[in-house]
């Protein structure tokens, strides 16, 4: 395991991505790139962080301003229920933390929002706790390098984690195995240029070579049936309604689905009453028109 740690770490303090989050360590600051982080790639969510944060420098801003504000700062993103949690996570943190994210790993699993990674990432990056941060990356790579297994996952991947984890380097160290996961233990793996094949059990068995065709296969179809499914066209509706404060139905069935016609009226019913459910849309009392939440401010 020393080994292990050492060609990591030494690649890290040398090699390390310079993302701009990276460049702050304040709890506030962490909780929204991760947030922003999840199943999004870093490249969108690096011109939209340092903006995000211009618009609500602390946590208290973001509490006290309007959800739609929120959420149209958040355009383009994606998944914007976690713009919402997060607003929310803002206003339980002033209410009931005095204002400051906690650090424990119990209270940070209380906010909205906030699973047992964001905990550990917050903990570790903000507060050099001794916590694991797993996400897909650090548990592929963990998995491989010390098991020799492609995958494991649950409970199983999280014990290695905190087994493994420096005493003193929590933050130095998560940060590092994230970009190893990312460069090179990816689920095509490059083998060759990773700072750890040479501890890493997975590596030296050879397994790599045979299993790179059908994992690339596996994860390309993945991500084609977004295109056009329910959860595209309700971050549609989302960005239009940032473009105008009100909108008709019609108006906005045809910004958001090519060739509305009336058939498709029903369907438009249906997708906003899912996203009224979930706090991102506001309609009228006829529901003939729809626009970003005003929510009243929570005490």
């Amino acid at each position: 395991m020393p080994a292990f740690h050492a060609a990591i770490i030494r690649w890290y303090r040398r090699n390390a991505r310079d993302l701009p989050w990276r460049r702050r360590s304040d709890p506030y600051s962490v909780l929204v790139s991760e947030t922003m982080l999840q199943q999004t790639q870093v490249a969108r969510v690096i011109p939209k962080f340092e903006k995000f944060l211009a618009a609500f420098p602390t946590i208290a801003s973001l509490a006290c301003a309007p959800l739609a504000d929120v959420l149209r700062m958040w355009s383009g993103l994606g998944y914007n229920s976690r713009a919402k949690r997060l607003h929310e996570t803002a206003r339980t943190v002033l209410r009931d933390f005095n204002g400051q994210v906690p650090h424990a790993i119990d209270d940070l699993r209380t906010l909205p929002g906030v699973g047992r990674y964001t905990a550990g990432a917050v903990a570790s990056f903000a507060y050099g706790a001794d916590e694991a941060a797993v996400d897909v990356n650090v548990g592929r790579v963990l998995s491989r390098a010390l098991l020799g297994k492609d995958r494991i996952t649950g409970s199983a991947i999280w014990e290695l984690a905190a087994r493994v984890v420096p005493r003193g380097r929590a933050s130095m160290w998560n940060h590092a195995l994230m970009d190893v996961g990312a460069l090179f233990c990816r689920p095509n793996p490059d083998c060759a240029g990773c700072p750890a094949r040479r501890n890493c059990v997975f590596s030296t068995s050879g397994k790599p070579e045979r299993k790179t065709g059908a994992r690339r296969g596996r994860a390309l179809s993945a991500k084609a049936p977004f295109l056009g499914s329910r959860r595209y066209y309700r971050g549609r509706v989302v960005r239009a309604l940032t473009c105008a404060p009100r909108l008709s139905l019609l108006a906005l069935g045809e910004q958001v689905k090519e060739d509305f016609a009336a058939t498709d009226v029903a369907w438009l019913r249906d997708l906003l009453a899912e996203l009224e459910r979930d706090g991102l849309v506001a309609l009228d009392a006829n529901r003939a028109h729809v626009r970003l939440p005003t929510d009243a401010r929570q005490s």
